[in-house]
């Protein structure tokens, strides 16, 4: 297996990548072409196929893993291959394992920091809730262990959902530690309920696309009806601890133009917003040192350049 994090330019390509987009272009001189992106557990790297019709180039689509033979050249700075032969591949040929990046912790320690921070709600309401979802639920617990945190902007890979939900979760508890009047059972719930619905939202991999509904409604709203429903099945909630927590699953995107259907309008549901937003755009950053180092973007000082991170909410629905 030739990794792509260690293949480089001038390298004979000849291994098995998953395929995780293939589209058809028209070059200057009319002739049609298409542009591939291969796909392994290290990283992800451009592909061109410039002679289609090439007995060579067989049939094959996105979401297929394929054996790939070709030249590994730069093109303004960033490492692409020159296709020259593609097939889909037999299942003996290679390993789920090698093609999806996985979150860089260990999902069963993870798994055992969720049940901790359940444990530190107090309130008897979202104590039950939270353990409805992720103890007593065990599908729903088994496809939120593993899933993606989105399809392509940050935690955009396995057990992804859970190490966000964790460190935004972890992040939310330090930031309220600065302030004494606020509910840290409610900062708690609605940090670990945030992206339940992502689960639905995204399909898992190796398809990881926006499904009907995930792209109509989105995880905000989908989550709220969630967690809703819960709450009507599991009963005796004050109508306060309801309200609060469901708008604070509304808002956690901070803003209408980002998506949240309502802006925080209570101290915990601003600071929710914030830390998942933090840890967002943390991880968004991580991943862009990481991939610079992959396709030697990084200038002689060892800096990547993130200024079109700063500032800016993404939006999952709009990134296909």
């Amino acid at each position: 297996m030739q990794f792509i994090n260690k293949i480089k330019d001038g390298d004979e390509l000849s291994s098995v990548y998953h395929i995780k987009t293939k589209s058809q272009a028209t070059a200057k001189t009319g002739k049609e072409y298409f542009n591939v992106q291969l796909e392994d557990k290290t990283g992800v790297i451009d592909g061109k196929i410039w002679d289609v019709a090439s007995p060579g180039i067989e049939e094959f689509s996105a979401n297929d893993f394929c054996f790939v033979e070709g030249e590994v050249i730069s093109y303004n700075n960033q490492l692409q291959v020159k296709i020259k032969r593609i097939r889909v591949a037999d299942e003996n040929e290679y390993h789920t394992d090698d093609y999806f990046a996985t979150s860089r912790y260990a999902k069963e320690d993870m798994a055992k920091e969720l049940d901790n921070l359940i444990s530190l709600v107090h309130n008897s309401n979202y104590q039950k809730l939270l353990k409805s979802f992720f103890i007593e639920d065990k599908t729903f617990r088994e496809k939120f262990l593993s899933h993606q945190g989105a399809k392509v902007v940050h935690h955009s890979f396995i057990s992804g959902l859970l190490e966000h939900t964790v460190s935004t979760t972890k992040l939310a508890i330090a930031m309220a530690k600065n302030y004494d009047d606020l509910n840290l059972d409610l900062i708690i719930t609605a940090s670990l309920l945030h992206d339940i619905a992502k689960i639905d939202e995204i399909s898992s991999y190796p398809k990881n696309e926006y499904t009907d509904e995930g792209y109509l409604i989105g995880h905000i709203v989908m989550g709220y009806e969630k967690v809703k429903e819960r709450i009507n099945k599991l009963g005796g909630f004050d109508v306060n601890e309801e309200n609060e927590l469901l708008h604070t699953i509304l808002a956690h995107h901070g803003s209408t133009e980002f998506g949240s259907p309502k802006l925080p309008m209570i101290m915990e549901a601003y600071l929710v917003s914030q830390a998942d937003n933090t840890d967002a755009k943390l991880e968004i950053m991580r991943e862009a040192i990481k991939n610079a180092k992959v396709t030697n973007k990084m200038d002689s000082n060892g800096f990547v350049d993130n200024n079109k991170f700063v500032g800016t909410r993404f939006r999952e629905s709009k990134l296909k």
